[in-house]
């Protein structure tokens, strides 16, 4: 089971290796709008595990280009963890 502690809930949630983010809705205080990468709810900032994530798909790609986001941000309705663990603010 791969880990995503949200720094700023001070709590810690397992997700199944490989699964997409968004299985996070309704385990924390993220808000999942649209789920398909157009809206920026769901964008974070990765601070630790960036290597435990997958290369963004273009649907992110396209969110993130259009938020104006830095390197280290992700639309989690689209971004999948590999495994291991990832530490995220919002």
């Amino acid at each position: 089971m791969a880990q995503v502690e949200i720094k700023n809930e001070g709590k810690t949630i397992e997700v199944p290796d490989g699964s997409c983010l968004v299985e996070l809705e309704g385990k924390c205080g993220i808000v999942f709008a649209c789920k398909a990468g157009a809206c920026g709810s769901c964008k974070v900032k990765v601070l630790e595990g960036m290597e435990n994530l997958e290369s963004p798909n273009e649907q992110e790609k396209s969110g993130l280009a259009t938020f104006g986001s830095d390197p280290k941000e992700r639309l989690l309705c689209e971004t999948k963890i590999k495994s291991g663990k990832i530490v995220i603010e919002y």
